[in-house]
Order: structure tokens, then C-alpha cells, then sequence
């Protein structure tokens, strides 16, 4: 796990989960301007057991991880009571129909495919968690 953290600890707590190392740098240096916690894994393994003590005002899902797709990761994390109705963005390198579907089933707010820009992932970022951030 690592974490990348700017501000106090009533800072917006994000979570990425991509097995893809250079997708992880990105988010790294997408919020480097941001006021929020970045923790970032990249086994969806680990991830899911931080995810399952931990909460989140926002989570990254890589779609096509070795260990486990993030679809099945995302029905998982919505059987925990304390992510059934976190925000969850899912990434993918592909734009599947039925992917898309599925997460949108599963609750994803978005289906974003790569590769995104970081300045697409700071308005996602902005777009999600302006509220708490209006609250500090």
C-alpha cells in the first residue's frame, strides 16, 4: 500500500485499486494539487481487506487486474455495509458494453476507459467529493 496525503486528516480519503504500476503514478500525481488522502494498492487482495476496515469518500477501480477483475471486486465491496453506497469509479483499458452495465449495475458512477488524463481524474475527484470538501 501507499499512501499520498496532502492535507489534514479531515481531508477527502481516496483509494485507488489498479494492479498497473504506471496507472498508479498517474492518480499519484493527479492529486498532488488536491486536498485529499490518496491510499493506493496494487492487488485488489490487499485492497479489499484495507477497503473492509476502512472507509472512503471515493474508490478507483481498475477493471482488468490478474488477481481479480474489478467488477467481481466491486460486488464484493458492496456486500460490506460500510461500502454499499461509497462512490466508485471503475477504469478500464477496454469499453465493453457489458462491463459498462455491469457497473453501472453494481453502483459505479462512472465507466472511464484509459487512458485518462490527469486533469480528467482531478475534476472526477472534485466532481465526488466537493461536498465534504465544502463541509471543512
Amino acid at each position: 500500500m501507499r499512501t499520498h496525503s496532502m492535507m489534514a486528516s479531515n481531508q477527502s480519503q481516496i483509494v485507488v485499486i489498479d494492479d498497473s504500476r504506471a496507472s498508479i503514478t498517474m492518480y499519484q500525481r493527479a492529486v498532488e494539487p488536491l486536498a485529499i488522502s490518496l491510499k493506493s494498492f496494487e492487488s485488489p487482495i490487499e485492497g479489499f481487506e484495507y477497503l473492509q476496515n476502512n472507509d472512503a469518500d471515493l474508490i478507483f477501480l481498475g477493471n482488468l487486474m490478474r488477481e481479480t477483475d474489478g467488477l467481481t471486486l466491486l460486488r464484493k465491496m458492496r456486500e460490506l455495509p460500510r461500502h454499499e453506497y461509497t462512490p466508485v469509479i471503475v477504469m478500464s483499458t477496454k469499453d465493453y458494453d457489458q462491463d459498462r452495465a455491469m457497473a453501472k449495475k453494481l453502483g459505479a458512477l462512472e465507466y472511464l476507459v484509459k487512458p485518462v488524463r490527469s486533469q480528467a481524474i482531478r475534476e472526477v475527484i472534485e466532481k465526488y467529493t466537493q461536498k465534504k470538501n465544502t463541509e471543512q
